[in-house]
């Protein structure tokens, strides 16, 4: 029988700190009275790899609702300007939530479609984000 510690990183693939914001929908199954699933709501994204994200909100989202997000991603260490904005439209099943300060959520997306350019891009952008740190 395996354990989680806080500090054990259970993730195949490492989540870097972002700050983007972000606009979801939550898919039409939504089991929540609360929130209408065609509204579009805002969040702020705090970590993200290729495999999912983290992201603060004022909605509290079931476990396994289905959502799709989109946000533009920007690479600082690409030169050319026309390579370094990125839409991202992704969708992915919440795997936690978390109440925090002033009403806000912390949710846990794991991704179920990305696109594989979009995937790439995030790793290529994580990458260079873990050498510069490491420099």
């Amino acid at each position: 029988m395996g354990h989680s510690y806080p500090d054990q990183e259970r993730r195949k693939c490492r989540r870097v700190k972002q700050g983007y914001v972000l606009m979801y929908k939550m898919d039409s199954g939504a089991k929540t009275r609360a929130l209408p699933a065609e509204a579009a709501y805002n969040g702020m994204m705090l970590d993200l790899s290729e495999d999912g994200m983290a992201f603060l909100t004022h909605q509290k989202i079931p476990l396994s609702t289905c959502i799709t997000n989109k946000f533009i991603l920007v690479d600082e260490v690409m030169m050319q300007q026309d390579n370094r904005f990125r839409p991202v439209e992704a969708e992915g099943k919440v795997c936690y939530h978390l109440s925090g300060q002033r009403g806000m959520y912390r949710v846990g997306l794991q991704f179920t479609r990305l696109s594989d350019d979009d995937r790439g891009f995030i790793k290529n952008m994580r990458s260079c984000r873990e050498k510069k740190s490491e420099a």
